[in-house]
């Protein structure tokens, strides 16, 4: 075979296998430039000052680094827009997103970072009163940098107002032996007043008395006059609290001697405290004196707060003098103070008081009056106390359920991305090796093109060498025609000249034999040249037709087994490509069940979902009646069953009447109409719902007595609200505005069984139904609000 021709051949392969796979990926040169684009983004938002545009540029450059799966963009994305959301009174957001960091930093090495987020969460926790799981980030940040003096002190702060005094005494000590070594009283001062204020609270005076007598040594040496003052003041409230008054005393003259060098912030509270001592000191006149001076201080500057509580004191100073006349106008000026400034505490109080003075005026009619003003106010303060109380406890529950419910969800979306990102390998990898199989085909291909090349190349060459063996053979039959003139014309030469050359034919004879055989071998000799050489051209015109005939076989080889194993891969793919459109179908029904289906498809469209104003809308609430006694005596499983059986009928009522399920909140059901789609029947149905769900309620009692929920309030208001989704991930569809707070109002002031709803309402559906007007009822920050019942009958 031609040595040339095998060179090329061999470059054609190094050339087909040397091309880069690189080549359909992304440059380094891209993702630097957008990585870049990502990182000038971020300084952007980190330098504006606005807080919706910087959590729209953060939300932005996460989006450009999701894209990148540039891990180092998508984690300080998270932190600006968890410290947006901290801000902005969004808790449960900024949990989510410090969570997502700290999920991203996991195994990442950026010690900086991981502090970062672990002391945001932990600053969020303390920021909402749950200082357990504060400390427990605080924890992981001392874990990760021990020396960190500052989330030390956090960390004994939380466990501090966590009522968990010994760990918070352990931490603290490292930091005062510190702080002591370092001689810095600042630090030294602000840790005694947080512990000594903590034990105040706990109502441990003695403990408190104990730091603040400690504060006192520091303080005295290098404190300033306003710092002793206030110092003072507070030892004298504490030696007060143990009742050791004649000490008090000594502090608040202390006290009240500094204030007499400097500018004092607070005499009228000095002055307070001096007179309660003297009182319980036995100088009760002087005592009145320094509080008739403090009421004078209040009342020009018009602070009727704190006389509310100064009046109630003086009327309390005045009856253990038996001075009942003065204690009862101190008392009634009290009563008023407190009115006035909503104090209801305060109200109580002085209701109390007056009750006492009255019956020892033997007025027994007018001390019940007020005894049962007490019990009114004491009633209302507790009812509020719970409720807000309540509030509270659900939403510090929330917030601490939710870390472990977004840290599932983190954990599931991470798992799911990694199903999607290995989906997506598996695909390029087999684009890839369907590009490398095409290069393949083309190479195999190419080799065909040169062996076709060279079998035309070799069959011209055979065709020339056969040509040249056809022109040698005729050359030879024309030499030997010529040679056989030669001899006729020599023969008739020697007949015609026989006669004369007869005597040296016997000469010549053995002249002319001699040439004749010599010239018979000569050609005897050629022939046999010309034979051997044909052999050899066929030998080696056979050797490369086989050759020729296995690399085609080879090859035909090679691409039947590359057809089958892209048809297999075609047929995986095929595969995941229903299984990715399967999963695609169950999260678009998961998505149309969580949120109205326009909401959705806005969501699919662009990514996120605008809240939008409805000028008018009704929003209903529902709540049971006596739900906390009955969560107290069932099991949480008894009560799960009952809500579940209760808020299913109730979503099928909402269904059947066009309303909006927004959400449920323990007992607490939350509908609305009007929207996502307005119309203009919302309030009709939102009362024709209503009572089918009383309806409901009572059928349900009456066919099983055993039921646990037999009643339940509803209240209904119409009137403009802003519904939407807010975040990103975990969305949830709800509304807002001052609508949805009368509601919950109008349940709270409704009757079990009645339907109450507002005056906007029974406009809007006074053509189809009676109203009955309840008056008017005080509604906390509403004032005065116009309430009617629905009046079991449509017209």
């Amino acid at each position: 075979m031609n040595p040339l021709l095998i060179a090329r051949i061999a470059l054609a392969y190094c050339l087909l296998w040397s091309i880069p796979f690189t080549a359909f990926a992304q440059t380094p040169e891209d993702i630097e430039r957008i990585t870049a684009e990502v990182d000038e983004v971020l300084e952007q938002a980190r330098r504006t000052h606005s807080d919706s545009q910087r959590e729209s540029l953060a939300q932005r450059s996460l989006s450009m680094a999701r894209s990148l799966r540039y891990d180092g963009g998508i984690v300080r994305a998270f932190v600006m827009i968890g410290e947006v959301c901290a801000r902005t009174g969004r808790p449960q957001e900024a949990l989510q997103y410090y969570l997502e960091a700290e999920a991203k930093l996991e195994n990442s090495g950026n010690t900086a970072m991981q502090l970062t987020v672990k002391t945001a969460i932990g600053d969020l926790f303390f920021g909402e009163k749950l200082y357990t799981a504060a400390h427990r980030y605080y924890r992981d940040v001392l874990a990760l940098k021990p020396e960190d003096d500052e989330t030390r002190e956090k960390a004994a702060d939380a466990c501090l107002y966590d009522m968990r005094f010994d760990s918070a005494e352990i931490l603290y000590k490292g930091l005062i032996s510190k702080f002591k070594e370092q001689r810095n009283n600042p630090r030294l001062v602000q840790i005694y007043q947080k512990r000594a204020r903590a034990y105040d609270i706990a109502g441990d005076a003695g403990k408190s008395l104990y730091y603040y007598l400690l504060l006192q040594d520091i303080i005295e040496t290098s404190g300033t006059t306003q710092e002793q003052s206030v110092l003072y003041n507070n030892l004298g409230r504490q030696y007060a609290s143990l009742k050791d008054y004649p000490k008090a005393l000594e502090y608040f003259r202390k006290s009240e001697m500094q204030c007499s060098y400097i500018p004092c912030d607070y005499p009228e509270v000095l002055w307070a405290n001096m007179g309660i001592a003297l009182h319980n000191t036995g100088e009760t006149k002087r005592g009145i004196e320094y509080l008739l001076k403090a009421q004078k201080l209040l009342a020009s500057r018009k602070d009727y707060t704190s006389l509310a509580n100064l009046e109630h004191l003086l009327a309390s100073v005045y009856f253990s003098s038996n001075d009942i006349y003065n204690a009862l106008s101190h008392n009634q000026l009290a009563i008023q103070y407190a009115k006035d400034t909503k104090q209801k505490q305060v109200l109580a109080e002085a209701y109390r008081t007056g009750a006492d003075l009255y019956h020892d005026l033997y007025d027994f009619e007018k001390a019940f009056e007020y005894y049962q003003a007490y019990l009114n106010v004491l009633d209302e303060i507790r009812q509020e106390d719970m409720s807000r109380e309540q509030r509270l406890t659900q939403q510090r529950a929330l917030l601490s359920a939710a870390e472990g419910q977004i840290k599932f969800l983190i954990a599931r979306q991470n798992f799911k991305d990694l199903e999607l990102n290995q989906v997506k390998f598996e695909r390029e990898r087999l684009e890839l090796q369907n590009k490398n199989l095409e290069l393949e085909a083309r190479r195999k291909e190419d080799e065909v093109r040169l062996l076709e090349a060279q079998k035309d190349a070799d069959q011209a060459k055979l065709r020339e060498q056969t040509l040249q063996a056809l022109q040698a053979r005729a050359q030879l039959r024309l030499a030997a025609e010529q040679l056989n003139a030669e001899k006729q014309s020599r023969v008739i030469l020697e007949l015609r000249e026989k006669e004369q050359i007869e005597r040296a034919q016997n000469q010549a004879d053995s002249t002319r034999r001699s040439q004749e055989l010599e010239r018979i071998q000569r050609e005897q000799a050629y022939q046999t040249e010309q034979e051997a050489s044909f052999r050899r051209f066929a030998y080696i015109l056979g050797l490369a037709l086989l050759l020729f005939l296995i690399v085609v076989g080879i090859s035909w080889w090679f691409t039947r087994r590359a057809k089958r194993r892209v048809e297999s891969q075609n047929r995986q793919i095929q595969a995941q490509k229903r299984q990715i459109e399967e999963e695609k179908r169950k999260s678009d029904s998961l998505l149309r069940n969580i949120l109205p289906e326009e909401v959705a498809a806005e969501l699919k469209t662009s990514g996120q979902a605008t809240p939008r104003f409805y000028p008018a809308a009704t929003v209903l609430f529902s709540d049971f009646v006596n739900f906390t006694s009955l969560s107290a005596r069932l099991t949480p499983e008894q009560l799960i069953d009952e809500l579940n059986e209760c808020f299913l009928a109730f979503d099928e009522i909402c269904e059947r009447h066009g309303l909006e399920k927004i959400k449920t909140i323990g007992d607490a059901y939350m509908c609305a109409g009007g929207l996502p789609i307005p119309n203009d029947t919302h309030a009709a149905d939102a009362v024709r719902a209503a009572l089918e769900m009383s309806e409901w309620l009572k059928n349900r009692r009456e066919a099983n007595p055993d039921s646990f929920l037999t009643e339940m309030r509803i209240g209904i208001h119409t009137g403009p609200v802003m519904a939407g989704v807010i975040g990103k991930n975990k969305f949830a569809y709800d509304i807002w505005g001052d609508a949805v707070t009368l509601a919950a109002r109008l349940e709270e002031h409704g009757e079990p069984g009645r339907v109450n709803i507002s005056n906007a309402t029974a406009e809007a559906v006074k053509h189809l139904y009676k109203a009955e007007h309840r008056g008017q009822k005080d509604v906390h920050n509403k004032g005065q609000v116009d309430m009617y019942f629905i009046v079991n009958d449509e017209r």
